[in-house]
C-alpha cells in the first residue's frame, strides 16, 4: 500500500468518524418510553390511549400518569424533537414553517378570495403547534368562556370555572425577579417596568408551563405609542381583567430563554412535575398513522375500545384501552379519525355508519389576516436590521452566553385589540405588529438588510364565516402483499368571508390599521410609509379596491377551531358534551381546539392546554364513579 493511498484510507476513515460524531450529535437523545413501535416488546393493553401527541396530548399524557398505577399510550403521527436548536430558540419558529415538522396543508380554492389555496401550519411533531408556534400566551376575553357556558349550553366552561385550569398550568416568573430568585430569569435579560406588567391574581405561579416577558423590539415601542396616539388605552396584562388596549405579548419562554413546548413542560423534566421525565406507565409511540378507533357494541352500547394503527414501516397494529380513547388530533385530523370510524355520516361504501353525527367537521372557525407593509429608514430597530450578517454573529454570541438579545424575539412581541362593534367588552379585531417584512403568503421570507420594513396585520377575531373538514379517502397498499387499505385524508374548507359580516369588519379594521400606520409615520422614530398596497392603489374611499385587496391577500393566522365542536345532544351540530364526551359512544372523548363551540378572540394555545387540564380532571372523575358503581363477586 503505498503512502497516497494510505492518506486516501486515513482522510476518509477521519471523515466518516467526524461524519458519524456530527450525525449522533444531532440526533435527540433517547428518551425513556419514547421511540417507534417495536412489535415484539410492546404491550397491546393500556388504561387510556391518546390519539395525538400535540399540545392537549402531552398535558393529558403528563396528568393521567400521575398514578402510577395507570397506564397510558399515546399515538403521535410525527417525532421528538424538542432537543432541536430550531425548537429551542425562540427566534426561529417561522424557519419551521413547511417543514417536514409542519403538516403542510393547503385548503380548497376559496371561492369568496379568488379561488385562492390558502396555507395552514400545524405542527406535525410532538408538542404539535406549540413546538413551532409564535409562543404568545392570550387566553381571550371571560365573555367567550361565559357564552361557550350560556349560549352553547356547557355547565362548567364559563370564565370564572375554567379561570383555574388557566392558572394551574401556568409557571408564572414575574419579570422584575432577581436573577438569583428560584422564579427569576436564568439569562442577563434587564427589567423593563414600563412594559413588563402583570394583575398577578390572574396568574399562577407552581404549575409546569414557563410564562413570561422577552425581547421586545425598538420599532414595537412605536408601534405601541400609535396605538395609544390613535386613542387605544395601554392594557398592562392582557390575561388579566381585561383583554382590550395595546399591550406586550406574554410568552411561554423558559428563564433561560428556550421555548417551553407543552411537550418539553408536561414531558420533560420539570419540579413542578414529579417525575414527569422518566414515567414507566406512559409509552410514548412515534411516527404513526391512526386508521380508525375501534368500536363494540358491549350490553347494547357503542364502546370505544382501543385504535388501529400504521406504524413506520407502514405496518398494521391494533392496541386497546380498558377506560377510554382520547383524541387529539386536532382540528383537521381529529374528524376524519372520527369519520374512518363510522361515527359521524358515511365517507365511503366500505366504512359502515355506526353512530350519526352531522356537526362533525362542521363549524371550522378560524382567525383571518392580512398584512400592511411600510418601509421606514434603516436606523428603525427591526428584525431585518437586527440579524444582518454583521450582526447576527454578536446576537448568537448573546443568545447562547447571556441568553439575550434578538435570537430571544418571537418577532411579534406586541399587539392591541380592539372593539369596533357594540356588544360585550370583547375585541373584534387584533392589530398585530411584526417589525419586518411579512405578508400572508410568504411566511419565512429571507430578508433584504438593505431596505427596512415594517409591518401592521389587522386579523378577525369573531368571524361569522364557517367552514368545514370533509374527508378524502384513497387506496394504499400497506408492508404486506395484498394489505390495501382505505387513507382517510382530511380536506379544508374554511369558507372564508362567505359571510358578507367579515367583510365590512375587515374593511374597518384595514382603515384602523392604517391610522395607527399614520402616527407611525409622523413618529420620528419610526418615520414609515406604505408600501404595500399603498393607499394610491387601494384607497380607503374606495370599496371595491378594498374588497379586492382583502379577497387577494386575507388568510390563515393559524388559529381553526370548532370541527367537533361540545354542545348538548340536542344541538345536532355538537359532537361532545360538556364533558367532552362524545355523543352516542361510550368511553370516546375528544380534547383539542376542535372542542370550542365558538373561536376566542384570543391566540388559542392557552385555550387547549387549559381544556386539557380540564379535561383531565373530568377523566379522572369518571373513572372515580366507574370504580365505584362496579360490583364486584365479593362485593355482591
Amino acid at each position: 500500500m503505498n503512502r497516497d493511498t494510505t492518506k486516501v484510507i486515513a482522510a476518509v476513515t477521519i471523515g466518516l468518524g467526524l461524519a458519524t460524531i456530527a450525525y449522533r450529535a444531532s440526533q435527540p437523545p433517547k428518551k425513556p418510553g419514547r421511540g417507534t413501535w417495536k412489535a415484539k416488546k410492546e404491550t397491546l393493553e393500556y388504561d387510556y390511549i391518546i390519539i395525538g401527541g400535540g399540545t392537549a396530548g402531552c398535558v393529558l399524557a403528563s396528568r393521567l400518569t400521575e398514578n402510577e398505577n395507570v397506564r397510558v399510550l399515546v399515538l403521535e403521527a410525527g417525532d421528538d424533537n424538542d432537543d432541536s436548536y430550531k425548537v429551542r430558540t425562540p427566534m426561529m419558529a417561522a424557519f419551521m414553517f413547511e417543514s417536514k415538522w409542519d403538516w403542510r396543508m393547503f385548503t380548497v380554492p376559496q371561492v369568496y378570495a379568488n379561488n385562492r389555496s390558502l396555507k395552514h401550519v400545524r405542527g406535525k411533531m410532538l408538542g404539535g403547534c406549540s413546538s413551532l408556534n409564535g409562543m404568545g400566551y392570550i387566553r381571550g376575553p371571560a365573555s367567550d368562556f361565559d357564552r361557550w357556558a350560556d349560549d352553547f349550553g356547557n355547565p362548567g366552561w364559563s370564565y370564572e370555572e375554567v379561570l383555574p385550569y388557566f392558572k394551574k398550568a401556568e409557571c408564572f416568573h414575574d419579570p422584575a425577579l432577581p436573577s438569583d430568585h428560584p422564579r427569576g430569569p436564568k439569562t442577563n435579560r434587564v427589567h423593563d417596568p414600563e412594559t413588563e406588567t402583570f394583575e398577578p391574581e390572574y396568574h399562577g405561579t407552581e404549575g409546569p408551563w414557563n410564562l413570561t416577558y422577552q425581547y421586545l423590539n425598538g420599532a414595537s415601542r412605536g408601534f405601541m405609542r400609535a396605538n395609544e396616539a390613535e386613542g387605544v388605552p395601554r392594557n398592562y396584562d392582557v390575561n388579566g381583567s381585561s383583554s382590550l388596549g395595546v399591550f406586550r405579548h406574554q410568552l411561554f419562554i423558559q428563564p433561560n430563554a428556550i421555548r417551553h413546548s407543552l411537550s418539553n413542560a408536561y414531558l420533560g423534566k420539570n419540579k413542578n412535575l414529579p417525575k414527569s421525565d422518566n414515567r414507566p406507565n406512559l409509552r410514548i409511540v412515534l411516527k404513526t398513522h391512526v386508521e380508525k378507533i375501534l368500536i363494540e357494541n358491549i350490553n347494547g352500547v357503542q364502546t370505544a375500545v382501543g385504535a388501529v394503527f400504521r406504524d413506520e414501516r407502514n405496518v398494521l397494529h391494533k392496541v386497546y384501552a380498558k377506560s377510554e380513547v382520547i383524541l387529539s388530533a386536532g382540528v383537521f385530523h381529529s374528524p376524519p379519525i372520527l369519520l374512518a370510524s363510522g361515527i359521524g355520516h358515511q365517507i365511503h361504501q366500505s366504512i359502515p355508519l355506526i353512530h350519526p353525527l352531522p356537526g362533525v367537521g362542521r363549524n371550522l372557525t378560524d382567525h383571518m389576516a392580512l398584512g400592511i407593509v411600510y418601509r421606514c429608514p434603516l436606523s428603525v430597530d427591526t428584525v431585518q436590521q437586527g440579524v444582518t450578517p454583521w450582526k447576527f454573529p454578536r446576537h448568537v454570541y448573546n443568545y447562547f452566553r447571556n441568553g439575550t438579545g434578538i435570537l430571544t424575539s418571537v418577532v411579534m412581541d406586541a399587539a392591541s385589540y380592539v372593539q369596533m362593534a357594540s356588544g360585550p367588552k370583547a375585541p373584534d379585531i387584533e392589530l398585530m405588529f411584526i417589525p419586518c417584512t411579512y405578508t400572508t403568503e410568504v411566511l419565512n421570507e429571507v430578508p433584504n438588510f438593505f431596505d427596512n420594513k415594517y409591518t401592521i396585520v389587522p386579523a378577525l377575531l369573531n368571524p361569522a364565516s364557517r367552514g368545514s373538514v370533509t374527508t378524502k379517502v384513497t387506496v394504499e397498499q400497506g408492508k404486506k402483499k395484498g394489505d390495501s387499505y382505505l387513507r382517510v385524508e382530511p380536506v379544508l374548507d374554511p369558507n372564508i368571508l362567505s359571510d358578507a359580516f367579515d367583510m365590512r369588519v375587515m374593511k374597518e379594521a384595514v382603515k384602523f390599521a392604517r391610522r395607527v400606520g399614520k402616527h407611525m409615520q409622523r413618529d420620528p422614530e419610526m418615520a414609515g410609509i406604505e408600501c404595500f398596497p399603498t393607499e394610491a392603489a387601494v384607497p380607503d374611499d374606495d370599496d371595491e379596491a378594498l374588497e379586492n385587496f382583502i379577497r387577494q391577500h386575507f388568510a390563515s393566522f393559524f388559529h381553526p377551531t370548532g370541527t367537533c365542536a361540545m354542545g348538548p345532544a340536542s344541538n345536532p351540530m355538537a359532537v361532545v358534551d360538556n364533558r367532552l364526551r362524545v355523543h352516542g359512544i361510550d368511553r370516546l372523548r375528544v380534547v383539542d381546539s376542535s372542542i370550542m363551540p365558538k373561536v376566542i378572540a384570543g391566540h388559542t394555545c392557552a385555550t387547549v392546554v387549559m381544556i386539557a387540564e380540564k379535561a383531565s380532571d373530568m377523566i379522572k372523575q369518571d373513572a372515580l364513579i366507574r370504580q365505584a358503581t362496579t360490583v364486584t363477586p365479593s362485593a355482591a
